[in-house]
């Protein structure tokens, strides 16, 4: 019989199987007999079949798990350059999100900015929760917001920024939930992206930890007294017109200093000298302009940073760190190897000469018209050769105008750990397989020994 906690449903049938549920919530399948108030043993169809109706009703929380939220994107506004900046930086997040997945977003930033437009909207960091809301649930059917500001801070020589972020999901009940929120001066424009964006996603998706990551003292140091490797980076002195440390030539065919690359003064500061690129848009479209530093020592598996101010009028700009290895034509290890050293003796295989094995890709981004600040580590490495100079490539490119660079800076940063073995050459990064092993499978097996009477 059903004990005191039992809860029995009657049947219209005489001896039928129902489902009794428990104080504590638990189903119990009792087959009960009405004439006799007798109770059977449980059925088992019945329980295979209530489970089986259960699995068929999808539960709300599988539900709400498969539900993605649609995110909304603004514009930052950002008044001190006509919105471009801002601009900028709402087509990064755009891009990140679409890459990184987990949301619905709109189709592009053009979506975005044609009902912002069509509608006189505009989105600051100081609005209402709820003027914020009816703009993204009436003008986008959203749910989270993301928008901001970024304000160049005036007397400054780098370029510093006022800073606001804002990301709220209006979704939630019984009242939005703050995702981000930061009002930040920033040091330079590189923080932007490689922080503070990067501390928003991160909320976003709810990964930890948030915030930068942990500074090292000793690299901090390093960066702070250590040697610049690159001679004449500030551009303050030359000779007969070619910066100190630099190369006398410039451009896709390498013509003198003077036209497209230019040795002169920075305007509005007659005091400074800077490296001016010019070019007109036949030019910026195809091969743009280069222009290099001389060589510099670097060890393999080191870490450096690089540095430099840039500022253009409409053209792209990005900087190269390029580093080499000694080869020649008929390569042998052992000779490129005495070759760095400068312990080369006798006829060597080949004319030696340096040749590219690793770059670092520098993508300066920023306003136009002002000085920006780029500062980004690399680490050279090779599967196969050892990177052991570098020499920088300023570069611009897209478009017709001017690109200026200064300061520019290449510092060891970390050194490369005495502890790594030594190299197991490969010919690839993605082979599991080493030269050694190569050429120990091309050798002819050894002949036979015949036995001598």
């Amino acid at each position: 019989m059903p004990d005191g906690n039992d809860i029995v449903v009657p049947d219209s049938n005489s001896h039928t199987t129902t489902p009794v549920i428990a104080a504590g919530g638990s189903p119990r399948f009792l087959a009960t007999c009405h004439a006799c108030s007798c109770q059977a043993q449980p059925d088992l169809r019945a329980v295979l079949l209530f489970f089986l109706l259960l699995l068929a009703v999808p539960s709300t929380a599988a539900r709400a798990d498969d539900e993605q939220k649609v995110v909304i994107p603004f514009d930052f506004l950002s008044t001190f350059d006509d919105g471009r900046y801002g601009q900028t930086i709402g087509e990064m997040i755009w891009k990140k999100l679409d890459r990184q997945g987990g949301f619905i977003i709109p189709e592009s930033m053009i979506e975005v900015r044609e009902t912002v437009a069509s509608r006189n909207l505009r989105l600051a960091p100081d609005m209402t929760l709820e003027a914020v809301a009816k703009i993204v649930r009436d003008d986008f059917d959203g749910q989270i917001a993301i928008w901001g500001s970024v304000e160049r801070v005036a007397g400054h020589d780098w370029d510093v920024y006022d800073l606001k972020i804002r990301c709220v999901d209006f979704s939630t009940r019984p009242a939005p939930t703050v995702v981000y929120s930061i009002d930040a001066r920033t040091k330079t424009a590189g923080e932007i992206p490689h922080r503070y964006v990067k501390e928003l996603l991160d909320r976003l998706h709810g990964r930890r930890p948030f915030g930068p990551a942990p500074v090292d003292r000793l690299s901090e140091e390093k960066w702070k007294n250590g040697p610049n490797l690159v001679t004449g980076g500030d551009f303050q002195k030359a000779t007969g017109g070619v910066p100190k440390g630099w190369d006398s030539r410039g451009g896709q065919n390498r013509e003198p200093l003077g036209r497209l690359v230019r040795w002169t003064v920075e305007k509005g500061k007659p005091s400074n000298r800077v490296i001016r690129l010019a070019f007109e848009k036949s030019l910026g479209d195809t091969f743009g302009v280069m222009y290099y530093s001389d060589f510099f020592p670097v060890d393999e598996g080191a870490t450096y940073r690089f540095q430099c101010r840039w500022r253009s009028d409409g053209p792209n700009a990005k900087v190269f760190i390029k580093c080499y290895d000694a080869m020649g034509s008929n390569y042998q290890a052992e000779h490129v190897e005495a070759h760095a050293q400068g312990k080369s003796r006798g006829k060597e295989p080949g004319s030696l000469e340096r040749r590219e094995v690793y770059r670092s890709q520098q993508n300066l981004k920023g306003p136009a018209n002002t000085w920006n600040t780029h500062t980004e580590d690399f680490t050279p490495r090779h599967t196969y050769f050892t990177p052991r100079w570098g020499r920088v490539m300023l570069f611009g490119y897209l478009g017709a105008g001017t690109v200026e660079f200064d300061d520019v800076v290449v510092k060891q940063i970390i050194p490369a750990s005495p502890a790594v073995e030594a190299k197991q050459r490969r010919p690839s990064q993605e082979s599991g397989v080493t030269i050694d092993q190569i050429r120990e499978n091309q050798r002819p097996e050894a002949e036979p020994s015949v036995p001598t009477r």
